[in-house]
């Protein structure tokens, strides 16, 4: 009977250890919000509906995936939804791991969970992110999570701090390579 009850009591720990998940918490309000670049130059705005919010995390700082699926930015701007416990499915209560927040607007229509190549793909106008950021200790499954959000003036180096999705300009190693292109254009033509 002893070993009965002992074997029941090891298999009930072990699923609930399967099942266990670490969690973090958003606590991203109006006085950390995320901000919005309508134009390149404009002055920032609150974050409006429709932009996406992604968590990218790992057990390295070169292993960061996208966990999905992503949040939005509610009907407060600049605000993402979200409760008071955001499982990381694989990650276990008390683990450390490394995490970012990315964030864009995607005007093409397509779903951005499904988005592999990321800026200027699949109608992406606006992109930012946040530095990455080692978390030391992730909450228990049940919740609240480990706060991982701060204001842009915060000093945690645990949690990462509020950023813009600006929108998306080509790189000027693409403009100068156009420009050489027109260029050697205009120098045959001059020749010819």
């Amino acid at each position: 009977m002893k070993k009965t009850i002992l074997t029941l009591a090891l298999v009930g720990a072990s699923a609930v250890a399967t099942f266990a998940q670490g969690t973090i918490q958003f606590l991203n309000s109006g006085l950390s919000p995320v901000k919005f670049g309508v134009i390149p130059g404009a002055a920032l705005v609150n974050a409006p509906t429709g932009v996406r919010i992604g968590v990218f995390w790992g057990t390295t700082r070169e292993s960061l995936a996208l966990q999905t699926p992503t949040t939005a930015i509610g009907a407060t701007p600049g605000v993402f939804s979200g409760g008071s416990a955001y499982a990381l499915p694989g990650t276990n209560p008390g683990e450390t791991v490394f995490l970012k927040f990315e964030g864009w607007f995607n005007s093409g229509g397509t779903t951005p969970e499904t988005i592999a190549g990321g800026m200027g793909s699949a109608g992406i106008t606006h992109w930012g992110g946040t530095e990455t950021v080692q978390t030391t200790v992730l909450g228990p499954s049940t919740g609240p999570g480990t706060v991982v959000w701060q204001g842009g003036a915060g000093t945690n180096p645990n949690r990462v701090k509020a950023f813009a999705v600006t929108p998306v300009v080509p790189e000027p190693s693409v403009i100068a390579l156009g420009a050489l292109g027109l260029g050697a254009l205009l120098l045959r033509r001059r020749k010819a």
